[in-house]
């Protein structure tokens, strides 16, 4: 009995501290990603023919930048990579996202330090309506220690997350609230005990002519945590 609790700490605390760097390396797209429609723009909400997202993201007081994040798409919409900066503009991590030649579903996401080193990978699986419903995540000796499994409303927004460990064991479950704009406005997080941890809320203004929004002002139990602000390059 000792030594079964001994592997059931220990795998715990190794899927704990891959699961906390999968967070840090790309800490909003595929963490609030809605589900698989016909191409990324679509899926994570923007609109118009956009080339490339930069997100800055400052503290609650929004007098201190924190980090940068830039994203390329291609002529179809769809992702294909994933960067993240220092506020000194120093490289953190670089994600590439790779599609179905067919389908044009994402596959997977790759995810490297920034010295190259492959750090998570993840790949997805799909529901008959193209929504993603199983997220599989590997450590670099292609491990897997985590799955997250997603359902959905009618309008497609994904309403339960729920993440587990490699054996199943339910760790983070996440509900989300949306606004009439489908905009994720509210996100609870409970413990695998069903104790509530977090409430998340955000706010949006100044959207642009496409209907973007510019700025997201995130709290967390009521009080602010971080603003983000976008800059949106359109194809001409």
């Amino acid at each position: 009995m000792v030594a079964e609790r001994s592997v059931i700490i220990h795998t715990f605390e190794k899927m704990k501290r891959l699961f906390f760097t999968l967070l840090l390396i790309i800490p909003y797209l595929y963490v609030h990603a809605q589900p698989q429609l016909s191409y990324d723009l679509e899926r994570q909400g923007l609109k118009g023919d956009i080339k490339k997202l930069t997100e800055k993201e400052y503290n609650g007081t929004e007098d201190s930048l924190m980090w940068k994040a830039v994203s390329n798409y291609n002529d179809s919409g769809n992702q294909i990579d994933y960067f993240t900066y220092s506020p000194n503009d120093v490289l953190l991590s670089k994600s590439i996202f790779k599609y179905n030649d067919t389908t044009g579903k994402l596959v997977d996401i790759k995810r490297y330090k920034a010295d190259g080193v492959l750090n998570v990978r993840t790949t997805y699986k799909y529901d008959m309506k193209g929504h993603v419903i199983e997220e599989n995540n590997y450590d670099p000796q292609n491990t897997l220690f985590m799955i997250a499994k997603s359902r959905y409303d009618m309008k497609g927004n994904r309403t339960v997350k729920d993440c587990m460990n490699e054996y199943g064991i339910l760790f983070l479950k996440t509900n989300y609230k949306y606004d009439k704009h489908n905009r994720d406005i509210e996100e609870r997080e409970y413990d695998s005990h069903h104790g509530l941890k977090f409430t998340t809320t955000y706010d949006y203004g100044n959207v642009d002519k496409s209907g973007n929004w510019r700025r997201r002002t995130m709290y967390k139990n009521d009080v602010p945590t971080s603003v983000t602000i976008r800059e949106i390059e359109y194809e001409e």
